[in-house]
């Protein structure tokens, strides 16, 4: 492999460029493509059933949780732009910078440990929907059938065509749940004023028990199970971007080329002579330090920044959605999604509004479950792939269609016996699993892998290229933010 001498950045995309117009910022939005994926995967177990959930026995008081998610897409940026600006993939560096690659093989038995149990509870409540809306079948088979095509789908498909169907699966998602939450405020007469303070009252109102028509229901002694601090952390992971998002993002950004990728043609083996180079030369020394290459590679930055704004909006509005409908609707009935019926005891959201509305709900429900299963299997592999291709020759050497297949027969290997043992025992609650997996995945995960990358950020990259004071104490809040929940799981 050659080495790799100063570059130039390449041109931003012209539109970034231009005058300000309502033209150009429409046009801003043909860079929404990750970010589809990303708030695909995201809206699924948790903003139609752990959403809707605690927003019955909570009320309006825990929707800053969904403000508190805002401290992973801050992470989120941080590391998709240094690898934007340099080339080098956050956990390449990881890999080195730690012994043995440490924190990479951290992540690599928290992945191997964790996917294999969400992708069994969503099985459940996806095989649990279908099973519902078509009336016949058991439902761990519609699981278990439409989880494998999700797999095939991903690992025969095309990047360009994941994009597109995740965009789609978006559209249908938000626009059911805006319909949804705006007639339910309308028709109940809420005030809007109930609700919107809620969101800035971070840390305050947190309920210390279960309301008593959950205790005394013997229905719902699985959602007892797991005590509230866990519900909150469980519930700002679903609404994280997870370290299996975030770490596949850098993936993503070689397939989109952007950044510093924008004019290569082969991304992935620019990256790997970028990383070269900085184990030889032991520091990043190919870089522009001109002041009209540092200018434009800010223009450069700009697709991320709209890719992850985009995809907070959307999970926020979503996420936000569900959980007011639970409040309105799902308490005042004393109703809560159990393990039994994760999904169709949420079907009063939608027929509140009018039978007519029912199928928009099944639609949803299908869309979101499916649109899980389907990012998820490319996330995971392209978190795996990103974490492990630096600590094993072998891997680096595999085709990235082959490595996918492997991880895709790991997964169902051990996914399906846990989701049969699921169905079987009683005793596996899916809501007590789905919250342990998200906990790890969605919020302690995301608060090492965020602490790492703000170091390697403010120590590898050239002095011109670093944080500034303002980006640094962003970060810091955003690490804050993501803590917060675990001082009520101790206390």
């Amino acid at each position: 492999m050659s080495d790799i001498k100063q570059i130039s950045y390449p041109e931003p995309n012209k539109v970034f460029t231009e005058k300000k117009s309502l033209k150009k910022y429409l046009k801003y939005l043909l860079f929404f493509g990750p970010g589809a994926i990303v708030a695909s995967l995201t809206i699924g177990q948790g903003q139609l059933i752990l959403g809707p959930q605690i927003g019955a026995w909570a009320g309006f008081s825990l929707l800053w949780l969904i403000t508190l998610n805002v401290g992973s897409y801050i992470i989120a940026y941080v590391s998709c732009r240094f690898t934007m600006l340099s080339g080098i993939g956050i956990m390449d560096l990881f890999a080195i910078k730690t012994k043995k690659g440490w924190l990479n093989w951290i992540y690599i038995i928290i992945m191997l440990i964790f996917i294999p149990i969400f992708t069994a509870t969503i099985m459940t409540s996806l095989g649990q929907a279908l099973n519902w809306i078509f009336g016949f079948g058991h439902y761990l088979i519609w699981g278990i059938v439409f989880c494998v095509i999700a797999g095939i789908v991903v690992v025969i498909g095309r990047f360009k065509l994941f994009e597109i169907s995740h965009s789609i699966f978006i559209l249908v998602l938000a626009v059911g749940a805006i319909i949804s939450v705006l007639t339910v405020i309308i028709i109940n007469n809420i005030d809007i004023m109930e609700i919107i303070p809620n969101f800035f009252t971070i840390g305050q109102n947190v309920p210390q028990e279960f309301p008593a028509w959950v205790t005394s229901n013997p229905d719902y002694s699985s959602v007892t199970k797991t005590s509230i601090p866990l519900y909150m952390l469980a519930y700002l992971g679903t609404l994280t971007i997870t370290i299996i998002t975030t770490i596949g993002y850098l993936g993503w950004i070689k397939v989109k080329k952007w950044g510093i990728f924008k004019d290569q043609k082969d991304p992935e083996d620019f990256s790997n002579k970028c990383f070269e180079s900085f184990k030889k030369q032991g520091r990043i020394d190919y870089l522009p330090d001109k002041s009209s290459e540092i200018k434009k590679s800010r223009f450069l930055l700009k697709p991320i920044k709209i890719d992850l704004v985009l995809a907070f909006i959307i999970v926020s509005i979503v996420s936000a959605a569900y959980m007011i409908a639970g409040a309105v609707l799902l308490g005042p009935a004393e109703q809560l999604p159990s393990d039994a019926k994760l999904v169709q005891e949420q079907l009063i959201i939608f027929e509140h509004l009018g039978g007519w509305l029912k199928p928009l709900f099944q639609i949803s429900v299908v869309f979101a479950l499916f649109g899980t299963v389907y990012a998820g299997f490319e996330a995971a592999t392209r978190m795996l792939y990103e974490t492990s291709k630096n600590l094993s020759k072998r891997i680096r050497g595999f085709e990235y269609k082959r490595f996918m297949l492997y991880v895709f027969m790991y997964i169902l290997v051990f996914s399906i016996p846990l989701a049969i043992r699921m169905a079987i025992d009683p005793n596996f609650s899916v809501l007590f699993l789905l919250s342990i997996t998200l906990l790890f995945i969605g919020v302690i995960g995301v608060i090492i892998y965020g602490i790492g990358v703000i170091v390697i950020s403010q120590t590898v990259l050239p002095t011109e290229y670093r944080l500034k004071t303002f980006g640094i104490l962003l970060s810091i809040i955003a690490l804050i933010f993501m803590s917060i929940p675990l001082i009520f799981l101790f206390n």
